[in-house]
């Protein structure tokens, strides 16, 4: 791809499968009180070195062109190009979910119903709204005694059983989802709950790792943690980054050298950290809006160096006996 010309090439980085779109969401799970944001802003993007080959839907293995061709019809927009890079923003797109009643309930029907292939008839858009409305109906009544997000996840039983019993009356509704009986119907509500409250964006790049196969120098950026997070992630490619505290500088890239001689400065202050985990999953996370919430409780983030000065911190959680090392490096 381009790298001293204009980045025209079809293919070039970043990706983003989904076009912006405009989503209630709730904002809060980082500072303990949700509120309801209509119209935010919702996109994904995601740079890529390596190869995305295959991945793990409903149990089952799927070789990327059976994946994009369902990305089509899951999303509800074509792709962007077919380079496979692009793919990871299509899925990136599905597993992102937090806070959105839509994009939460449309996770739950995809990846928690069991479709038997990939060749099925998925709900467009403005089905998954008129659901997410069902659901927001029973979670504003329970915002009404709290908007902790802690206490929220811990009254989930209650607002799961209000949401059935509001779903069992929707026939035509669930008809169109392709729900017949009471149990498909526990095990969508309760995964849509799930998602709405888990599926952050560590815990969507965690979903991707564990189902992806290919190699990967990942990073991942929304709309949604644009202000406090973006994650890293490799296997089979390495990532390398480089904390500058004193110039406010984090650089990150698939080569050491490039992010230790990038600026040609020397910091004092920088730290030296290389994973021996097999594969692992970084986090860089504004202290501005710390991030060890109850809601994360569910991924177990695990403490970590942190950069004061620039106002981040690192953060890194899982591992994969398959993998290649993920390389953090100094930047002195």
């Amino acid at each position: 791809f381009a790298t001293t010309s204009k980045a025209t090439f079809d293919g070039t980085h970043p990706h983003q499968w989904s076009p912006a779109q405009r989503l209630d969401v709730y904002k809060g799970f980082s500072d303990g009180s949700l509120r309801k944001c209509p119209g935010t802003n919702v996109e994904v993007y995601i740079c890529h070195n390596g190869d995305f080959e295959f991945f793990d839907v409903g149990g089952r293995t799927y070789d990327l062109g059976a994946i994009q061709t369902w990305l089509v019809s899951a999303t509800g927009f074509p792709a962007p190009c077919l380079v496979d890079s692009c793919a990871i923003a299509g899925v990136m797109d599905l597993l992102r979910t937090q806070g959105s009643w839509q994009l939460s309930s449309r996770y739950a029907f995809l990846f928690k119903l069991d479709h038997g292939s990939l060749d099925y008839n998925i709900p467009n858009s403005t089905l998954f709204a008129s659901v997410a409305e069902i659901f927001d109906i029973a979670f504003q009544y329970q915002l009404k005694t709290t908007r902790s997000p802690h206490e929220l996840a811990r009254g989930r039983a209650i607002l799961e059983e209000n949401i059935m019993v509001a779903l069992q009356n929707e026939n035509k509704l669930l008809a169109q989802l392709g729900i017949q009986d009471e149990s498909s119907l526990s095990v969508f509500v309760r995964e849509t709950v799930t998602a709405f409250f888990r599926n952050d964006l560590l815990q969507a790049i965690q979903t991707f790792m564990k189902g992806a196969k290919g190699s990967f120098g990942l990073c991942v950026t929304t709309s949604l943690d644009s202000d406090r997070q973006m994650v890293l992630a490799a296997r089979g490619q390495t990532i390398s980054v480089a904390f500058y505290p004193e110039e406010g500088l984090v650089l990150y890239g698939s080569e050491q050298a490039a992010v230790k001689a990038a600026v040609g400065v020397q910091s004092q202050d920088a730290w030296d950290r290389t994973s021996s985990l097999a594969a692992e999953g970084v986090v860089l996370s504004s202290l501005a809006m710390p991030f060890d919430s109850p809601m994360n409780s569910p991924t177990k983030h695990t403490p970590s160096k942190s950069t004061q000065s620039t106002g981040l911190s690192c953060k890194s959680n899982w591992s994969s006996p398959s993998a290649t090392p993920v390389k953090l490096s100094a930047g002195s």
